[in-house]
């Protein structure tokens, strides 16, 4: 019975975040590690965490973790895309089912070390409420409706851990 409980606790972080492959894109993740949205917790287990990325049309020069990845995005080309997403245990009140949808995504400001055209943020948490998630999207050039369509193809990529 402990075991089953221990488990459960730990549900989440037993598959690390990750996109599937797509043709023409590069993938990565980050596994599960320490937390830096979360702070110290009293928990029986430090607040973990588990970063994911895929993109097109550049390499990835930065850890999976990096929130922003600005290295990557110093060299974004136009028509280049980046989906970066990373879970964490939920500490924020007030968040709602995410919806991997770019239609959902709204956009933010980012990036001091370099400016790109277009950036967007989805978040809300995981299923079973017991993870949070952040995605960012970054665009080397505006987003027409077909760098749209193709930001979502990658979003459809994305596997977030169940719950059970």
């Amino acid at each position: 019975m402990i075991q089953v409980l221990v488990a459960l606790a730990f549900a989440p972080w037993a598959h690390p975040l990750a996109f599937q492959p797509l043709a023409g894109w590069q993938t990565g993740a980050s596994g599960n590690t320490r937390s830096a949205y979360v702070g110290a917790s009293r928990r029986n287990h430090p607040p973990q965490e588990s970063a994911a990325w895929i993109a097109t049309g550049v390499r990835y020069r930065d850890k999976a973790t990096a929130d922003p990845p600005n290295a990557t995005l110093m060299h974004l080309p136009h028509g280049g895309l980046i989906v970066w997403a990373v879970i964490s245990d939920s500490g924020w009140k007030g968040e709602t089912r995410i919806r991997l949808d770019m239609a959902t995504a709204k956009r933010f400001a980012c990036c001091e070390a370099t400016r790109i055209p277009g950036e967007y943020d989805i978040s809300g948490y995981g299923p079973g409420s017991r993870y949070s998630v952040i995605v960012r999207v970054y665009f080397g050039s505006e987003p027409t409706n077909a760098l749209r369509a193709k930001a979502q193809r990658a979003l459809d990529r994305l596997e977030l851990p169940a719950w059970r």
